[in-house]
């Protein structure tokens, strides 16, 4: 295995000394500390050892070659009118620890239950968990560092580093791209006005609550963890036959049917199923690059008529998700962060711990699908493809499921993150059974 990468090679593009939150930003940082942590997960099964001192390295290299991982919480007084990212030369400690753990969903538990505090450097952990006969790297990052797309990139430049192998800077400046407001502005008077509708929309919406997931365990605490594995020409048989259809809207659907279903065999009322699909707003020619949090979010929902079978959910899914409203009701949505964003920030997060109380929660949706897509060079710690590769976006005790999926190669690899107040682990496998049986099914119609 060659040297990481030299410390020069490895440096970000210049930054300032503090940047603010984004309203985005501010919206998660309010919501975890008022709900549950919100932990990303990227996580690398590797054939083989993983060299602790060399992942170590890596782990550095990747601190100095990304602003994010070097960014603390600047200390805050509740009359602010917002909060501020400030950065360091060096980030403050090195988050690699080894575990001896044949139980990785034991470790999953406690690395992405765990709150990532802000106040240091890095906002991520990464674990080298030893198995019996093959290594993991785990890393859990804070929503409020970096979302989906942020954390597999932090996790691509800790495996580059790991080989040695070259890390080119992003196409686009940090600063440059959280410049959201800028990048964001309405292209004619048209979208302005779609925008604008967003949030009255939402509010509508809200007015029929959407359905939660029945509970089936004893209320202990905390998430768990459910992965498979999925041939994507089953996953995909479905947009062969329906047009102007993705396998995320296939996803999205299948996701939709599998709650309908679990609750009527509960015997719960179903009528309005709400998914949470978020929306990557980075500029187009970083789309998968830039460590931060820049994902705004599109809540899709379907109804019983919705539901008659996949074909049928798709379609309706797919009619929520065309690029052109996808985008105008994720961008609406990120103009009312920033009009919450201008209160003080001690209002904020007192308005985040009443949502429960004020009926707040008609907002959250059902259940979490982020979809990452295909991955034309997913990171490796070694010289062939990996053999898994999990990512997962956080859930809370009521938006109570989150399934991150990413394609490897011709694999579907599912993630599946639960809470343990709503499933038990034999309801969690279940559920995610009849999720991965009605990707399969597809194939043959249903």
């Amino acid at each position: 295995m060659a040297d990481p990468v030299p410390e020069e090679r490895s440096r970000e593009h210049e930054v300032p000394p503090s940047l603010p939150l984004s309203p985005v930003d501010e919206m998660i940082l309010h919501l975890q500390e008022a709900r549950s942590p919100w932990n990303v997960q990227v996580e690398l099964g590797v054939d083989g050892r993983v060299d602790e001192a060399a992942l170590h390295r890596a782990v550095v290299a990747c601190t100095r070659r990304h602003p994010m991982a070097r960014a603390r919480l600047a200390p805050w007084r509740r009359s602010d009118r917002g909060y501020a990212w400030r950065f360091t030369d060096e980030a403050d400690v090195c988050p690699v620890r080894l575990v001896r753990c044949p139980d990785d969903d034991a470790l999953r538990r406690d690395l992405h239950g765990e709150q990532i505090a802000l106040d240091t450097s890095p906002g991520f952990r990464v674990v080298l968990a030893r198995g019996p006969e093959r290594d993991t790297v785990l890393l859990s990052a804070n929503h409020v560092v970096a979302d989906g797309v942020g954390t597999l990139r932090l996790m691509t430049s800790i495996a580059r580093a790991y080989r040695g192998v070259d890390d080119p800077l992003d196409p686009t400046p940090l600063p440059v791209a959280r410049d959201l407001e800028g990048l964001l502005a309405p292209d004619d008077r048209g979208e302005r006005r779609a925008r604008r509708w967003e949030p009255v929309r939402r509010v509508r919406e809200a007015l029929d609550p959407p359905a939660r997931l029945a509970g089936a365990t004893d209320g202990t605490p905390g998430v768990g963890f459910v992965t498979r594995v999925v041939a994507l020409d089953d996953a995909t048989a479905l947009t062969d036959r329906a047009p102007d259809t993705s396998i995320n809207d296939v996803l999205v659907a299948a996701l939709h049917l599998t709650v309908a279903g679990w609750n009527a065999r509960a015997g719960a009322r179903t009528a309005r199923v709400g998914v949470m699909m978020p929306v990557n707003l980075r500029p187009a020619e970083s789309f998968w690059e830039v460590v931060g949090n820049f994902a705004s979010m599109v809540s899709i929902s379907t109804h019983p008529a919705d539901r008659v079978d996949l074909r049928t959910a798709t379609g309706a899914v797919a009619a929520q998700t065309r690029e052109l409203r996808r985008e105008v009701r994720a961008r609406g949505l990120y103009d009312l962060f920033a009009v919450a964003a201008g209160t003080p920030v001690g209002v904020q997060r007192a308005a985040a711990r009443l949502m429960p109380v004020v009926g707040g929660d008609r907002f959250i949706d059902t259940a979490v699908l982020s979809n990452l897509g295909r991955l034309a060079e997913p990171p490796s710690f070694g010289d062939d493809e990996p053999p898994a590769l999990w990512f997962s976006p956080p859930c809370d005790r009521v938006c109570s499921v989150g399934i991150g999926a990413v394609t490897v190669g011709s694999s579907l690899m599912l993630s599946t993150r639960y809470r343990r107040e709503v499933l038990d682990r034999a309801g969690a496998e279940a559920f995610v059974d009849d999720f991965v049986a009605l990707l399969s099914g597809a194939r043959g119609g249903r």
